[in-house]
């Protein structure tokens, strides 16, 4: 990844598919936090998780640690009378070198700001046991605020980290601020973890930055990792209860987004710098009152040119040419496979009715990058 000071210089997606070649992850979610959609946000970061060579004992605390950050978005978090993306709350994880990063953000009232910096600037002074200590006097006063929390939370997420907490406040107006709250975990061991700086990959302040990137984008959800139909499927369960348009429009938007997060499980399988999978990058926007849903993945040289011609003439076709041509293929049975016929390209064309964007971004060795969007009008 860049410094902090490049994220606006830079097209930031395009380094985070280099990460993917590193087994890391990168999955940030932002918008509403319903029962429903905290269980589908945490099942996504659960199935990475799993997939790690790590022990049983830390899983179990990186999981502990993403439900009690979700939580606080609950229990800290003020409601908007007029509800809008400046208020959005947002969930992200991230791993980079054995390290695990938790942050979330949401809005808080101006006036308990001063509250909770004193219980985080508290809890950050205290060793292990004076936290283990402070943490049986909280239990056992019985203070809980009238939405379940008297930093109890705050404190378990200490305790199963083994790291302070970050955190950042940034004053939105007279009545409101935006509050980061960030964790750290090392995959590998609790004990003898070292220390990480405040400039780290994913320190606060880069997640703040990241937070303007994504906010100025318009970006609803990233996810930077090896796909597979687990993470399709849950992805497509996120985005269905994200969204709030009609049926039909629904339907439309996740029929382009299965066949998108497809193409990625079904050309995205290389090998790259020793690691195996279908590497990729999703993401999905909504500006202009339009959805645009964006992939990302590898694809062999060899295979730009014919891929870029196949794009071409999609996109050069009206309607009822899409139509036959889209039977054409359909019906040529010396195509030994749909795959190969580029039918998902055109139903996702048929189903936007907008252009297919692209960009095929050189790489090294002998794979390139191979960027498409598809814009879907609300």
């Amino acid at each position: 990844m860049g410094s902090d000071n490049n994220i606006a210089n830079k097209d930031f997606v395009i380094e985070l598919m280099k990460s993917t070649q590193k087994e890391d992850l990168n999955y940030i979610y932002r918008g509403e936090f319903t029962q429903n959609l905290q269980q589908h946000i945490l099942s996504l970061a659960e199935k990475n998780i799993d997939r790690d060579k790590i022990s049983g004992k830390i899983k179990k605390r990186i999981f502990h640690i993403m439900v009690e950050s979700i939580q606080n978005i609950s229990r800290h978090g003020d409601a908007a009378e007029d509800s809008n993306e400046i208020t959005d709350s947002m969930f992200s994880i991230q791993k980079e070198n054995k390290w695990y990063y938790i942050t979330t953000g949401n809005i808080i009232e101006n006036g308990k700001v001063s509250d909770l910096k004193s219980k985080l600037d508290k809890i950050n002074s205290l060793d292990s046991e004076e936290l283990d200590k402070f943490y049986r006097e909280v239990l056992g006063n019985g203070q809980l605020s009238s939405k379940g929390g008297a930093g109890l939370g705050l404190i378990e997420m200490v305790r199963k980290s083994g790291n302070k907490l970050s955190y950042q406040l940034e004053k939105v107006n007279d009545e409101i601020s935006f509050f980061y709250l960030h964790s750290n975990i090392n995959g590998t061991t609790l004990e003898q973890a070292p220390e990480q700086s405040p400039e780290s990959v994913y320190s606060v302040n880069y997640m703040v930055k990241l937070h303007s990137f994504i906010m100025k984008n318009s970006i609803l959800l990233i996810y930077s990792a090896v796909f597979d139909q687990d993470s399709l499927l849950s992805l497509i369960s996120i985005m269905k209860n994200r969204m709030k348009e009609t049926l039909n429009s629904k339907k439309k938007i996740i029929s382009i987004m299965v066949e998108m997060l497809q193409n990625i499980i079904h050309h995205g399988n290389v090998n790259v710098s020793g690691i195996e999978g279908c590497q990729g990058i999703f993401y999905i926007s909504l500006k202009d009152d339009k959805y645009c849903l964006t992939t990302i993945n590898y694809i062999k040289k060899s295979k730009v040119d014919d891929l870029k011609a196949k794009l071409d003439h999609i996109n050069s076709l009206n309607e009822q040419q899409r139509e036959d041509f889209y039977n054409e293929r359909l019906f040529d049975f010396r195509i030994n496979s749909s795959k190969e016929a580029g039918l998902g390209l055109i139903e996702i064309r048929n189903k936007s009715r907008n252009p297919l964007e692209y960009e095929f971004i050189e790489g090294e060795g002998e794979y390139s990058l191979f960027k498409m969007t598809s814009c879907i009008n609300r």
